[in-house]
């Protein structure tokens, strides 16, 4: 059973990597300094934070919110600029953002609660649970693979998804009948490469375990339990008032900002996109760490530490970024920052982890 937790818990290893610590990513900007410590009462932290991201949205630098958490409780949250070009209305704390690929977090748990169960194992290939699956390479994959980005399902991004209507993209079924019928990148286990193909396949896998939709599944065992109570996969073309809208520069630094909903499904996936607020990813990472998702040896695994009886102390970060947004959520246990923005990466990422390591520390080498 060690070696089944050890393989599960490597893919939330490579999701945990910021997208603009790619390469080929867009630059990162160059942010003021910014005074800011463990030792700083929370008020002292809050009058820190304020003129600091202030500063950033007047520079165009920062459009979002962000969180601060001290052993699980919010101490510090703020909200700045717009939350749509339409109306220009003021962003709040309790908007719902799109998350881009934090969403695979939850489809992880999903998998690892399944797993859990015994209804899954590590070992368990697409073939076992989706027998019609169209490609019959891709099919001898195993959950282990499709989490550690192993398995080289095509991945949704390419000319089929750029030339199809996306108001066909309204659940993560509609994504898999996408991907599915792609022809693989490589054999499993052949290679590794950033996959979010992967977890949409992972979706349906939960989908026809459970029979039940993917994102009921989600809501009814991610969100309902740890208290997720404004998290929701929403449709950007029939979204509430509370939700923000993609805003980027498709055009590229400098250009005028648009807004970009077009270059996405219309609803999320398994792969991410799901919608959430920053207390709700504060309620997902506190209820990780409270062993509510799953028991205390699977939450050390999946967050890569020890099993511990108590509150788990793994230092985690999950982020994703796509056109018009980027998110972050960074924790230890002792401390937790969640950054939401709905504008283009890496700003969100790179303002959030500026303000992490000032108050958990440098990342132990």
């Amino acid at each position: 059973m060690a070696n089944k937790f050890a393989a599960l818990a490597l893919g939330l290893t490579l999701i945990t990597l910021p997208a603009a610590a790619q390469e080929d990513g867009p630059p990162r900007p160059q942010l003021p300094p910014l005074a800011l410590n463990a030792q700083m009462t929370n008020a002292e932290i809050g009058a820190a934070l304020d003129p600091w991201l202030a500063g950033l949205q007047r520079d165009g630098v920062f459009n979002g919110a962000l969180l601060v958490a001290r052993d699980g409780r919010e101490i510090y949250a703020r909200a700045y600029g717009t939350r749509d070009m339409v109306t220009n209305s003021a962003l709040s704390i309790d908007d719902r953002f799109p998350l881009a690929s934090i969403g695979k977090a939850f489809t992880h748990v999903a998998i690892a609660q399944l797993i859990q169960a015994g209804r899954l194992t590590p070992e368990t290939t697409i073939a076992d649970v989706l027998p019609d699956y169209p490609n019959a390479t891709t099919r001898t994959a195993t959950v282990a693979q499709l989490l550690n980005h192993e398995a080289g399902v095509a991945d949704i991004f390419g000319p089929a998804f750029r030339d199809m209507p996306k108001d066909r993209l309204t659940n993560n079924h509609s994504y898999y009948e996408l991907v599915s019928r792609q022809p693989p990148t490589f054999a499993p286990g052949a290679g590794q490469e950033y996959c979010n193909g992967c977890y949409v396949v992972l979706g349906e896998m939960i989908e026809r375990l459970t029979q039940q939709p993917y994102e009921s599944y989600i809501t009814e065992h991610v969100f309902a339990p740890a208290g997720m109570t404004r998290s929701a996969f929403l449709r950007y073309d029939q979204s509430p008032a509370d939700a923000a809208h993609f805003t980027g520069r498709p055009m590229g630094p400098g250009t005028p900002l648009q807004d970009v909903s077009r270059f996405h499904g219309v609803a999320g996936s398994a792969a991410g996109n799901a919608y959430s607020t920053l207390r709700d990813l504060l309620a997902f990472d506190n209820a990780l760490r409270e062993h509510r998702l799953l028991g205390p040896d699977l939450t050390a695994q999946v967050l890569r530490g020890q099993p511990e009886a108590d509150r788990a102390t793994a230092r985690i970060g999950f982020a994703g970024g796509s056109p018009g947004v980027n998110t972050l959520l960074f924790g230890n246990g002792a401390w937790t920052v969640v950054v939401l923005t709905n504008f283009d990466e890496p700003n969100g990422e790179t303002i959030g982890s500026a303000v992490f390591p000032l108050l958990a520390g440098p990342r132990p080498q």
